[in-house]
């Protein structure tokens, strides 16, 4: 039989999972054995970043693209910054019937850190419940927030004596059944489908009872419940603009009802990054075990990928000369495991150079629209670090009680 190749773009989570998934799956079928790598097999990741998977090249940075962590002086002793993810639900394997979709948690995640044999590194997450925010050139703590010292916006109803948060749970009043922390993963799958409002609304309101969520955009929701002000309220307060952008309003909920105060979070202590290097030793370790052939490529982008006489072909770059094409090459099945922006720049690679006969993937019409419902949002990060403890002696001592100070 001759040898298969698979290829993928891109060493972050999604690329390092794939890669582990490939190696480590199983099936039932016949057809699907026929498709699993085996001896003699390549297995291609390529990366446009150069990363430390094994802590033997300290001058490069920590594995896991967005999702990464750096040490402080790049020194893995020190205190740490999450660039990207910084703490998961744990999923309750030991609650009764843990399969069937009712136990809460991040369920992937979970499993992965169990599988690579990281549970021993395994902490509580240890979030404030009395943030610091910055907002319209003022500073206060959440439990500052009262009637007589409302936060600087001009909300109906007196919204801005409550905290920011409280915005999520206005609107999710209006499908009551959601609050519950008893809400199952299947009821949730459910109520994507055919979660309506449930309240009772004023003429004034756009929306009205019995209408379905998933037709409504959140931040139209948002606005017709909270006004312009109570919106950018939550958006400021909450801290992440991707909470509060015009996606799917049912989905919204389940999102927004997990990632606000309240829910208990774990966390390791290696940083993410010493996931995705985990991940990136079994990777090499099931490949060796299998023979297949894995060969890794750092300092090299996917510069087009398209479809001809049945065959996937691909255009290498370097770092060195990323604009011109370094190598072209075939392979049996690719995987992109990049965001968005990333797969826009490797279509234009081919968007106006592909031949009548090539099927050109990244650029047909539907694709295009599949790529246009991932909204790219800017987001940036502010790490601090300090040679001594300050606000162990500050004039005006800070109500520090969590790794996580401020939105």
């Amino acid at each position: 039989m001759k040898a298969k190749t698979y290829s993928i773009f891109g060493a972050g989570a999604a690329g390092l999972y794939t890669a582990w998934r490939l190696l480590n799956g199983e099936t039932r079928s016949e057809a699907g054995r026929k498709k699993q790598l085996t001896r003699g097999d390549v297995l291609e990741l390529f990366e446009w970043g150069n990363y430390d998977f094994t802590g033997e090249n300290p001058e490069l940075r920590e594995p896991g693209a967005r999702v990464c962590t750096w040490h402080y002086k790049d020194d893995p002793e020190n205190a740490y910054l999450e660039v990207g993810g910084m703490r998961y639900s744990r999923w309750d394997t030991d609650a009764p019937n843990a399969n069937d979709g009712t136990a809460p948690g991040h369920r992937l995640v979970t499993t992965v850190i169990s599988k690579l044999g990281l549970d021993p590194y395994v902490v509580p997450f240890n979030e404030s419940d009395n943030p610091l925010y910055y907002m319209r050139s003022k500073n206060f703590y959440l439990n500052g927030i009262t009637s007589q010292s409302p936060a600087p916006y001009s909300v109906d109803h007196y919204g801005a004596s409550a905290p920011p948060d409280n915005a999520f749970g206005v609107l999710q009043n209006l499908a009551p059944k959601t609050e519950s922390t008893s809400f199952t993963r299947t009821e949730w799958n459910e109520f994507y489908r055919h979660g309506r409002i449930e309240a009772e609304l004023p003429a004034s309101s756009i929306f009205q009872k019995g209408d379905h969520l998933k037709d409504i955009g959140y931040w139209n929701l948002m606005y017709d419940q909270l006004g312009a002000e109570g919106y950018n309220y939550a958006a400021d307060g909450n801290g992440y603009s991707s909470n509060v952008i015009n996606w799917n309003a049912a989905v919204a909920f389940q999102s927004n009802n997990e990632f606000t105060p309240g829910t208990n979070y774990s966390t390791i202590t290696t940083g993410y990054s010493g996931m995705f290097s985990a991940l990136y030793k079994a990777v090499v370790a099931l490949a060796k075990k299998k023979g297949v052939r894995f060969k890794f490529t750092p300092n090299t982008r996917l510069q087009s990928i398209y479809v001809q006489d049945g065959v996937i072909h691909y255009r290498l770059a370097t770092r060195e000369r990323p604009w011109q094409v370094s190598e072209v090459a075939t392979t049996q099945a690719a995987w992109l495991a990049m965001p968005r922006h990333a797969i826009d720049l490797v279509a234009q690679g081919s968007r106006y150079s592909s031949a009548g006969d090539v099927l050109d993937v990244l650029n047909a019409q539907r694709v295009r629209l599949y790529l246009e419902a991932a909204i790219m949002q800017p987001s940036y990060k502010v790490g601090m670090f300090f040679d001594q403890p300050w606000w162990l002696t500050a004039s005006y001592p800070a109500q520090l009680t969590g790794y996580v100070v401020t939105n």
